[in-house]
């Protein structure tokens, strides 16, 4: 059971990464605001905010793919070799990211009646959150119950 929780952590951690690192090539490579983006801009400003936008875009892109990337190394050598406090770094750092996109996409379409993606944040979240739980609960494990 051990080894199946273990497994869970690092299969889960690592979607949240890869999804960090996709997120962060969409962003990082945008040309064009998204629709959701466009939809908190009345239509006589969105070509004056498009530089603004774009540069916040590609700033965002790389921030999360680096996070990803990280994440990802975090992953495969820390965590998988049992050090002390991997996932509780993945955790954190996560957690910060989700948290606060999610409350900024809430706070623009609360202010812009754009649609939002927290949703998305959501999820990263809870992945996140159950993958930091079944490493926890594997790293207690010992004797009858490991197995």
């Amino acid at each position: 059971m051990r080894l199946i929780l273990q497994r869970t952590s690092l299969v889960l951690f690592s979607i949240v990464a890869l999804f960090l690192v996709w997120f962060g090539l969409t962003y990082g490579m945008a040309q064009e605001m998204l629709s959701f983006h466009a939809a908190a801009l009345p239509d006589e400003v969105r070509g004056a905010a498009k530089p603004l936008y774009l540069a916040l875009m590609h700033l965002i892109g790389a921030a999360s793919l680096a996070l990803g990337l990280a994440g990802l190394y975090v992953i495969v050598f820390p965590l998988r070799r049992g050090l002390p406090g991997a996932a509780t770094v993945l955790l954190l750092t996560n957690g910060l990211v989700f948290v606060v996109a999610g409350l900024t996409a809430e706070q623009l379409a609360a202010a812009t009646g754009a649609p939002t993606s927290w949703h998305l944040m959501g999820i990263g979240m809870a992945i996140t959150l159950t993958a930091y739980l079944a490493h926890g609960v594997a790293g207690r494990m010992s004797g009858a119950d490991a197995r």
